[in-house]
């Protein structure tokens, strides 16, 4: 498995897209970042609205894109996402 970076030209075999929903404070933008970023912070700030990151990797000779949303979290921000 591997990542691509800044190759927009890349024939894609599979895109999936997931929306992370989950009750304020769980961990939900921490896990997007370590997934896209490979990062964690114990600072971060909460979501407001919707964010989403993109990760392109090469799985068993397979080109797969994701896209992963996270929502805030609190009902007063739900909207529907475009998927």
């Amino acid at each position: 498995m591997s990542n691509l970076h800044g190759d927009h030209n890349l024939k894609v075999d599979y895109v999936f897209k997931v929306v992370l929903i989950g009750d304020s404070s769980v961990g939900k933008s921490q896990l997007l970042a370590r997934f896209s970023r490979n990062e964690f912070s114990m600072d971060s700030k909460a979501t407001i609205g919707v964010e989403f990151q993109t990760k392109t990797l090469v799985i068993d000779n397979q080109t797969v894109k994701s896209q992963i949303w996270d929502t805030a979290g609190q009902e007063r921000y739900e909207a529907p996402l475009p998927l």
